[in-house]
């Protein structure tokens, strides 16, 4: 029996080929881009199972959560050029021309920090707003309720303590100001309301009013139109029961005046007016009662119309929007927003964290001579980022546009 060698093979034109045309580095990098897939599989398919196995309507829409399409649509963009400048590198490097090889990759690092520069503007401007995971709890709720209004409450003796103790600055004290309007004003207002009624519906009504004068962005059209009307009937009650509560407490007032004018006159006169002076002590006293609780009804409610005058109604017709024109940073009723801000951060973060990854590889690769030799290092890092490209070009239309 013969045996065919290598020596054999050049006659008819063939090479003997000991394993797969292809570098051990590249195989490596193979086999680290597919576990990466599996896990990127994971997070996104979690993300499709939760986004759309909930009621229609109740996930966040991007303008309720801050997520500004275009930014996303410029991240986009970024990347893909990043994918071109990269593969110009790769093939400068091919064709032996270190220097371009060097500018492409350079361009290539620029683009990808634009990527996370633009992806931090976004995070701070979430963080800024309290769209946000946090420990240990965030400051969103999935309904108006009220587990959601005693976190408001909690939230607003927080921020009262802390700046009671700066009243230095007057910035807090303009905002102390504002927090102690909000506190009296708009919530014990609506804790009242809650309490006097035993419908639930109107309950309901009562805390999305205030959910929507916090963060109106979570809430339809139809749904704002109902709570200015309810907003506008409000005020209209308190004026007339306001208007009410000074009227008779200013003719209690006066017969307290009348009466301890009387009791004034009486004990000048002595021993002769001892039991009538009796009578009209047990009168004053019950005229005082009377002014004081008057006084103590009527502190509220002039509470409450001031802060519907300042915060509730605006020319406009829109609410105050109190996080937002007033950056007081309230608990927010967004539906399944602590599930998309968990889903959110965590795709784009282990997304972001990859990319940096990728900026440090290309800044190791930027002192090399890259020419031929480093060619299939330089392929073996287009590839990766090739992988990162192609995650963001799944994320961003799950993320931004649904």
């Amino acid at each position: 029996m013969t045996t065919t060698t290598h020596n054999d093979l050049p006659e008819n034109g063939l090479r003997y080929q000991s394993a797969i045309p292809v570098s051990r580095g590249k195989v490596a990098m193979w086999l680290f881009l597919s576990t990466e897939i599996m896990f990127f599989t994971a997070m996104i398919g979690t993300y499709v199972v939760l986004r759309f196995g909930v009621p229609e309507g109740t996930w966040p829409s991007p303008h309720e959560v801050h997520v500004v399409e275009w930014l996303g649509a410029l991240n986009t963009f970024v990347l893909i050029c990043s994918s071109v400048t990269i593969v110009f590198s790769h093939e400068a490097a091919k064709q032996d021309d270190p220097k371009t090889a060097r500018r492409w990759l350079l361009l290539t690092l620029l683009l990808g920090s634009v990527f996370l520069g633009v992806k931090g503007f976004e995070y701070a401007s979430k963080f800024h707003a309290g769209i946000c995971p946090s420990f240990p709890r965030s400051s969103l709720y999935d309904r108006a309720d009220t587990v959601w209004l005693s976190g408001l409450k909690e939230n607003i003796r927080e921020q009262i303590g802390v700046l009671e103790k700066d009243k230095q600055s007057p910035h807090s004290q303009e905002k102390l100001e504002q927090l102690l309007l909000v506190q009296s004003g708009l919530v014990q207002w609506t804790e009242t309301k809650v309490g006097k009624t035993d419908d639930p519906l109107m309950q309901r009504f009562a805390l999305q009013s205030l959910a929507w004068q916090v963060y109106p962005e979570s809430f339809s059209q139809q749904e704002k139109d109902g709570f200015r009307t309810y907003i506008e009937n409000e005020q209209l009650e308190v004026a007339e029961l306001l208007k009410q509560k000074q009227v008779t407490l200013a003719a209690a007032k006066k017969k307290l005046e009348e009466l301890q004018q009387e009791i004034k006159t009486l004990k000048e006169k002595g021993a002769p007016a001892k039991e009538e002076l009796a009578t009209q002590t047990g009168l004053a006293n019950k005229a005082t009662a009377e002014v004081t609780t008057l006084t103590s009804l009527i502190t509220p409610l002039a509470r409450r119309s001031e802060a519907i005058d300042k915060f509730c109604i605006r020319q406009s017709g829109e609410a105050g929007a109190l996080n937002h024109d007033l950056d007081l940073q309230l608990p927010m009723v967004i539906p399944s927003g602590n599930t998309w801000a968990n889903t959110y951060f965590m795709l784009t973060g282990f997304h972001a964290l990859h990319v940096l990854i990728g900026l440090i590889a290309f800044v190791v690769l930027l002192p090399m001579s890259l020419g031929a030799a480093k060619a299939g290092l330089v392929e073996n890092v287009a590839l990766y980022w090739h992988f990162v490209d192609i995650v963001w070009i799944f994320l961003f239309p799950l993320l931004y546009l649904f």
